[in-house]
């Protein structure tokens, strides 16, 4: 179990109503088996719907390819990695990985826009077969091209291909149908995030989900990662207070969709006459301005928990004045490789102090040709072991991308999103169970660069 994270406070025992996503959040997948499976689908409907070549049934699926926070440019067939101020820090072509000055020249030092057309950020764990596909794809047109002096389609094309088939394979149920027959092939059942739900809720928290998968696979899901851990409760629909299905975040925060009443018996839905009073129970659709109205809280009593920080957290933080948590699997790795890692960034600290102070010294002894010449040696040397140092901790961290929260010295655009819209983060909800369920998180101070 590792700590909760703050960048704003919040005071739990203010908070009444615990909002919380289903997938990736109170039921975790294996990652990447899920993505395998999701990026076989993908391949099959390239070729039968999109009349992709045979020869890609023979890719490769590689789960470390890709992380969380990436963004592709789908001008140029890239995916590259953001520091907080929009500049490319690292970017592979397909999955050839451009050298600085070539990242240099193509993205000239300036902010990506990633509002535009041009690109396109991958804000969950469910996006990262796609991008594996995509850099797979864009070394096929590549080749492609060259051998036969044409355009086997544009890197724009190959996104738009690859996008499509990923958004029907998640609608189609060709991948909930397989999670469906085979729950524990692809999702851990974790009995210290029911004992974390429980808790919550007999201290006097109301728990609700809202989650964007429908009600049958819902029930599925809970049926296998709640019931069988449940101590307090029969069924977890005695657990949640509200279960919101189909609620099409980020719109559910934004727009003002009607409810729809589900017979958790048959999966049927009626409709609600307006004005309603809305029961404990299950629906479907809805908006997050009339649930607050429901539940008589006001939002700065609602914390909501979310693994995607555009559709759950970014809106939510833009639209409402709930409080936001977000919920990132791969942050307890992360945690423990920088552990790990400490003493290297400490080493790479005193050589940047050590070229400092020889830096310095060129005005003490602006006449001294010799001493000039010395100085000039001792910095070559911590210049030449500085790039070791940072290549033997980035080895701690993704071998292609590094850790997802930071972008060389500086934070990620991810991190960056994370401190701006998020209140807390974590690596998975049972990381309450350290807490009391009315503790005061408060973030530390954070010293500006003329305080440290």
């Amino acid at each position: 179990m590792s700590n909760i994270y703050v960048n704003r406070t919040l005071n739990l025992k203010q908070i009444k109503v615990i909002g919380f996503d289903m997938d990736y959040t109170i039921v975790r997948y294996k990652s990447a088996v899920f993505e395998e499976m999701t990026y076989n689908e993908m391949v099959h409907k390239l070729i039968n719907l999109k009349s992709y070549p045979k020869e890609i049934l023979d890719y490769k699926f590689d789960f470390s390819r890709v992380i969380r926070g990436l963004v592709f440019d789908k001008k140029l067939g890239n995916l590259i990695k953001l520091c907080r101020y929009g500049r490319a820090r690292i970017a592979y072509h397909g999955t050839r990985k451009i050298e600085f000055l070539e990242m240099q020249k193509l993205y000239k030092g300036l902010v990506v826009d990633v509002k535009s057309g041009q690109y396109h950020s991958i804000d969950t764990t469910f996006f990262i077969a796609a991008g594996l596909l995509f850099s797979q794809l864009v070394d096929y047109k590549d080749k492609w091209d060259n051998e036969n002096k044409g355009t086997f389609k544009s890197y724009f094309e190959i996104f738009d291909d690859v996008h499509d088939v990923l958004e029907r394979s998640h609608y189609d149920g060709s991948l909930k149908g397989n999670v469906e027959k085979d729950p524990g092939k692809f999702i851990i059942q974790d009995p210290e995030i029911v004992k974390t739900l429980e808790v919550l809720k007999e201290n006097g928290k109301t728990l609700m989900v809202v989650t964007n998968s429908d009600y049958h696979y819902t029930k599925v899901l809970f049926d296998y990662t709640l019931n069988p851990f449940l101590k307090n409760h029969k069924d977890w629909k005695d657990l949640f207070h509200y279960i919101i299905t189909v609620a099409e975040k980020p719109r559910f925060f934004t727009d003002h969709r009607k409810f729809l009443e589900v017979d958790p018996s048959t999966g049927l839905m009626k409709n609600l006459d307006q004005p309603f009073h809305l029961e404990k129970g299950i629906y479907q659709g809805g908006n997050a301005e009339q649930l607050a109205k429901f539940l008589n809280v006001d939002g700065l009593q609602i914390l909501y928990l979310g693994d995607h920080i555009y559709g759950d957290i970014l809106t939510l933080k833009k639209a409402c004045n709930w409080h936001t948590a977000l919920v990132i699997e791969e942050l307890r790795e992360e945690v423990e490789a920088y552990d790990k890692g400490k003493h290297m960034l400490d080493d790479i600290d005193e050589l940047m102090r050590q070229k400092e102070n020889y830096e310095l010294k060129y005005f003490e002894v602006a006449d001294d040709k010799d001493e000039i010449k010395n100085i000039k040696q001792e910095i070559k040397i911590i210049d030449d072991e500085i790039p070791k140092k940072i290549d033997a901790y980035q080895e701690l961290f993704n071998c292609y991308w590094g850790p997802i929260m930071r972008s060389g010295q500086e934070e990620s655009r991810l991190a960056n999103q994370i401190d701006k819209y998020s209140c807390v983060y974590m690596s998975h909800i049972s990381d309450f169970l350290k807490y009391s369920p009315r503790h005061y998180f408060r973030p530390k101070r954070r010293p500006l660069p003329h305080e440290s």
